[in-house]
């Protein structure tokens, strides 16, 4: 079977997981020329109100990255209306509030059920998680926390996570290796990403493909080309009502388990 995108209604109902193909075609049509996923969320969120989750990033690289332009918080942070920004680690948060001048940073764990306040007390347009979910063991698990807290606050989810069909992976098979964060649990294909947040409690609006960084003419001509060997994905979806489908199947596959 063949689906021309993920926002196809029959690629929805295999995402929920009411149809099944164990061969499943997904026909996909990106938006080129590429982008670097950066002006890219810049334009997605620009003059919003943005919660960006997971935004110290590596600290020892950060005054490199505010040099360049390419420190993610700090650029969302210019052209929002409003952003906050919330790390899980302390030491971080001091440091990256420090290093760069920002006072719009908090620490607080968001799969907590205490409420961080300078979330549950605001309403954003988007939440942000940067390349975060690759660094998670259970993805959906964190993700449906996070809209079981703070649902209610914000109106849509973006995410962007390396892509597991970039031609840098590609380039790697051939030579009988693989190069990879040390802190990676996992590489996501659009697909995959779209079914993790579907069991997260979200619907996919847009799947997009991007530059992790901004390439040279021959790189780019490349990708514009053959966009699935960009190296990151992004995704925007909106929360959704579980409904009674969800439900059931989220039992049958917990049965499904026990007695596999």
């Amino acid at each position: 079977m063949t689906v021309n995108g993920l926002l196809d209604p029959e690629a929805q109902a295999y995402l929920a997981g009411r149809l099944f193909d164990e061969n499943v075609t997904v026909q996909y049509r990106f938006d080129t020329p590429l982008r670097d996923r950066v002006a890219m969320l810049c334009d997605l969120i620009l003059g919003k109100r943005v919660l960006h989750i997971g935004c110290c990033d590596h600290v020892p690289l950060l005054e490199e990255k505010i040099t360049r332009g390419t420190w993610l918080h700090g650029r969302l942070t210019e052209v929002a209306a409003h952003c906050v920004g919330i790390d899980i680690d302390d030491d971080a948060v001091r440091r990256t509030r420090a290093t760069s001048g920002l006072d719009n940073i908090f620490h607080g764990d968001i799969t907590l059920p205490e409420k961080i306040p300078q979330i549950a007390k605001d309403v954003f347009d988007y939440a942000v998680f940067g390349e975060v979910l690759e660094h998670i063991g259970n993805p959906v698990q964190f993700l449906n926390l996070f809209l079981s807290h703070y649902g209610s606050s914000v109106k849509a989810i973006i995410i962007t996570v390396p892509n597991a069909l970039r031609a840098g992976n590609i380039k790697n098979i051939l030579r009988g290796r693989e190069t990879i964060n040390s802190d990676h649990r996992f590489f996501f294909t659009p697909y995959t990403l779209a079914k993790v947040a579907w069991d997260a409690g979200l619907t996919v609006v847009m799947m997009q493909v991007a530059l992790y960084s901004r390439a040279g003419r021959v790189k780019q001509a490349i990708l514009n080309r053959f966009p699935l060997f960009a190296e990151d994905l992004v995704y925007v979806g909106t929360p959704r009502q579980p409904e009674p489908a969800d439900v059931f199947l989220h039992h049958r596959s917990e049965l499904d388990a026990r007695i596999g």
